[in-house]
């Protein structure tokens, strides 16, 4: 089931209507969840499910199903399964022949890349770099040749890191910011890299990147 990724307000009758009505929640974060459940007068029991315990629940989770419960899976925001928890058990769902169904939603990818302006015929979605410096440059150093639009997710704490490599590696290509997406502080920062890397000591809140394809 997605979730608002801010704003709670872009919940999906169904995702409530189905949030209520099944007979667990598995989330990653009890407390996160817990607010939007309380804010939609949900009771349903809420039970952890992340990066860190989803190898070891995900069959009992699939048992539970064959028990006869129906059971929802939800992420912290946004789209399940999408650099979050999600895809092990919907892949193991599918190989005991137990069905999944999507409660679709807001995703924070595709909302910046709408919002970006930049062309959104073909794109790759990369998810988060990885964390070691290194690798990440490594990462766009691979990256810096596709003619498609590429989309990033960042940490705030690397964010300048991240900017001052595409800075390096990249440093011609236009690319858009996106930060905060659907609160009260939405914000879209368009430029090179060096040009956001002016104002990026001032960014706070999760961060999508989407980069103009190599031309």
């Amino acid at each position: 089931v997605a979730t608002p990724i801010g704003n709670f307000s872009d919940m999906t009758y169904r995702a409530v209507e189905t949030l209520k009505m099944v007979d667990d929640i598995y989330c990653e974060d009890t407390r996160i969840t817990g607010l939007l459940l309380s804010h939609f007068d949900i009771h349903t029991k809420m039970h952890s499910y992340h990066i860190h315990n989803e190898q070891e629940l995900t069959s009992k989770i699939i048992e539970k199903i064959k028990d006869g419960k129906n059971i929802a899976v939800v992420s912290d925001a946004g789209m399940p399964g999408i650099s979050d928890p999600g895809f092990l058990i919907a892949k193991k769902a599918i190989e005991e022949n137990v069905d999944v169904c999507v409660i679709p939603g807001v995703s924070a990818s595709l909302t910046a890349l709408v919002g970006s302006g930049i062309p959104s015929n073909t794109f790759t979605f990369i998810g988060f770099l990885n964390s070691k410096d290194s690798k990440r440059k490594e990462e766009l150093e691979n990256l810096k040749h596709k003619t498609e639009t590429l989309i990033l997710y960042e940490a705030p704490h690397r964010i300048k890191e991240t900017l001052e490599m595409l800075n390096d590696i990249m440093p011609n290509r236009y690319i858009v910011l996106a930060r905060e997406l659907t609160k009260k502080y939405e914000e879209y920062l368009r430029g090179t890299p060096k040009e956001i890397l002016d104002v990026v000591n001032e960014l706070k809140g999760e961060m999508v990147i989407i980069i103009s394809g190599c031309s």
